[in-house]
């Protein structure tokens, strides 16, 4: 019998949209955070689909502890060369062994980290790279890490939280959030533009200002008041763009510190489309959260989820569930917020406390009915090795087709 508390009654913590002031940021892919992230992540599937592929099932592993150490690039005035490695450090702890046998577990993490590289980095040929392996197989349970048979693997059939944790899943996007998405986006698409952008939206009322960082790559500009240009050209088209979707004032504003004079290499330019060629380090869970955004008038969880065991791990499945429960009560009671709690050892359709926020009034019991039916479910798995928490970034007009929606 479950032991779900709601939250008090009477009391309810407003949704992002209905608060009169709104923040959200977004850490492009090619932020070093965020590849941090993706490297993690895709190494976990990559993992993953290796143990289901071999041995019909995920072995255990946590590889949420990844750093992106920036190396560092010497630049004349429109190129330069790299002279001090990028760094990838995998820690974190693995299974290296299954009833004995070894697994290539540094090729999987290896390959993922320059394939996840390679997919975000425009100027990746340009990086020197070097991949560290600081994961280990240490337990108090010698057979946590070095499994005999599946019979070591305790949750089979049925899994449950490997500890306690607070999640919080919410849908539909608000409108804040999807543009930062779209800013992204927009200039993302730019021959001349690097990746590790990131954009700040800030709604007050109805009023919008978009500030936006994106470094040129090289091979593209010939110098500062060109990249000038050409930022200054496609801020302009995407201010039309939101002005003619959002209901307020909209201001985008482009390189804060950047200038029409001096060489190309003094403004925001990059070799491999990032920030890591100045030595710019990152650490999974220091950049955006699942939702792609960094929203803080969202409710807080206490879990990174990116490189997490997605067989069981609560950082991984309980985020799953609360993002799977929260747009099922949205399409019904429209945009809406759901905190789930997990005890370490309970079964995941058994939460220690459920909380609901929905926008438009639901009758008793009927938005938890609707989350219980999301924890009942147990085939998050294949959803989670088909990509859906690797940072991506959405198609220009698929986000400006959700921002009409959200603005309506």
């Amino acid at each position: 019998m479950s032991t779900a508390k709601p939250a008090l009654p009477g009391v309810r913590t407003p949704l992002p949209s209905e608060l009169a002031v709104e923040v959200v940021e977004r850490k492009g892919v090619g932020h070093p955070d965020t590849l941090a992230d993706g490297i993690a992540e895709l190494a976990s599937i990559r993992y993953s689909r290796h143990c289901l592929d071999t041995f019909g099932a995920v072995l255990h592993h946590n590889l949420d502890k990844v750093a992106v150490l920036g190396g560092r690039a010497a630049f004349t005035d429109t190129d330069g060369v790299y002279d001090r490695p990028l760094r990838v450090v995998f820690g974190g702890r693995i299974s290296t062994s299954f009833a004995g046998a070894p697994l290539p577990v540094r090729e999987i993490l290896e390959q993922a980290a320059v394939d996840h590289l390679r997919a975000c980095l425009p100027g990746f040929e340009r990086v020197k790279l070097e991949v560290r392996h600081e994961s280990t197989d240490s337990s108090k349970f010698p057979t946590w890490f070095a499994p005999r048979s599946l019979a070591d693997l305790p949750e089979r059939p049925e899994a449950f939280s490997n500890d306690t944790a607070y999640l919080v899943g919410s849908a539909p996007r608000t409108a804040t959030e999807t543009v930062v998405l779209l800013a992204e986006a927009w200039f993302r698409r730019l021959g001349w533009a690097g990746s590790d952008i990131k954009a700040l939206a800030v709604r007050r009322g109805e009023g919008l200002t978009v500030t936006v960082c994106v470094p040129a790559v090289a091979g593209h500009l010939t110098g500062a008041a060109e990249f000038d240009d050409a930022v200054t050209t496609a801020a302009r088209e995407l201010t039309d763009q939101l002005t003619a979707r959002w209901p307020g004032a909209v201001q985008v504003v482009c390189n804060t510190r950047g200038s029409r004079t001096g060489p190309l290499s003094g403004q925001y330019f990059t070799l491999s489309g990032s920030a890591v060629d100045y030595g710019e380090d990152g650490l999974v869970g220091r950049g955006n959260a699942r939702s792609g955004v960094i929203s803080g008038a969202h409710l807080a969880g206490n879990e990174a989820t990116f490189g997490k065991n997605p067989a069981y791990h609560v950082g991984k499945v309980g985020g799953w569930l609360a993002d799977t429960a929260a747009r099922a009560v949205a399409e019904h009671f429209g945009p809406s917020r759901i905190a789930l709690l997990w005890r370490n050892g309970a079964p995941y359709d058994q939460p220690a406390s459920i909380e609901t926020t929905t926008t438009l009034d639901a009758p008793p019991g009927a938005a938890e009915e609707l989350v219980r039916a999301t924890l009942a479910r147990t085939d998050w798995l294949e959803d989670l090795l088909a990509g859906r928490y690797l940072p991506k970034i959405e198609p220009v007009e698929q986000l400006l087709a959700d921002l009409d929606q959200a603005v309506q």
